[in-house]
């Protein structure tokens, strides 16, 4: 009876925390999945994708007691994990949402497999991150630092900019949109080397997959407009 009892109340328990689960990952329709005809029904319908979407990763503030590494020097490593995550929700059609603590179990997994230094988040291998992550194939990072003036992106690309602070010899990366100028996601939010610094070298990130770039450029320019209004 009593073991009866433990039986119902477990899977009640499960249920509960799969039905959580499910409503708070599995993402909704996507904006380009639907053809709507009322104009003002497609206003509205954008106001509610950008309010039901979050930010994939944490800003590096976050990270202040979880690791140490990604807290001071975590800014490309975050930009890279941004991009597959948004890779996957195009690719998948799931919406993944990744705390600190997530993260910061991923960077150590990916810090064993060499494709991150562990004492100062310094990135080894891009693409080795995306392998392990299962999007190998779908994007590709072009082992080359480019200049602003120099590279003319395409729909294909993702860029990360690297900026150095004017003050200082500080630098930071954040994800930029192909104007080289709106900056679509800075892992500490509004940085000083952004706001005073130069866009000094481009590191290119190539969608692969054709079928993926209007799902990949719809969902990073959501991002992008989520981002400032934050």
């Amino acid at each position: 009876m009593i073991s009866k009892f433990f039986m119902l109340l477990y899977d009640f328990a499960y249920k509960m925390l799969k039905d959580y689960f499910i409503k708070k990952y599995k993402s909704e329709l996507l904006e380009s999945s639907v053809s709507l005809e009322d104009s003002s029904y497609r206003v509205i319908r954008k106001i509610k994708e950008i309010e039901k979407h979050k930010l994939v990763v944490p800003f590096q503030y976050n990270f202040n007691e979880q690791n140490t590494a990604i807290c001071k020097f975590g800014c490309y490593f975050l930009c890279i994990l941004f991009i597959a995550f948004v890779v996957k929700e195009i690719k998948d059609s799931i919406e993944k949402c990744f705390d600190k603590f997530e993260v910061n179990l991923l960077f150590k997994s990916l810090a064993n497999a060499g494709c991150i230094k562990d004492a100062n988040a310094y990135i080894l291998s891009p693409n080795l991150i995306f392998k392990q992550l299962g999007v190998d194939r779908d994007i590709h990072y072009l082992d080359v630092h480019y200049s602003p003036a120099d590279y003319k992106p395409n729909d294909c690309d993702i860029l990360v900019g690297k900026y150095k602070d004017s003050n200082n010899d500080l630098y930071h990366f954040v994800i930029i949109d192909n104007d080289l100028n709106s900056i679509i996601w800075d892992s500490l939010g509004s940085a000083k080397a952004v706001r005073n610094g130069k866009l000094e070298s481009l590191r290119v990130f190539k969608i692969v997959d054709p079928s993926l770039v209007r799902g990949m450029r719809q969902r990073l320019s959501l991002y992008g407009d989520q981002f400032k209004n934050n």
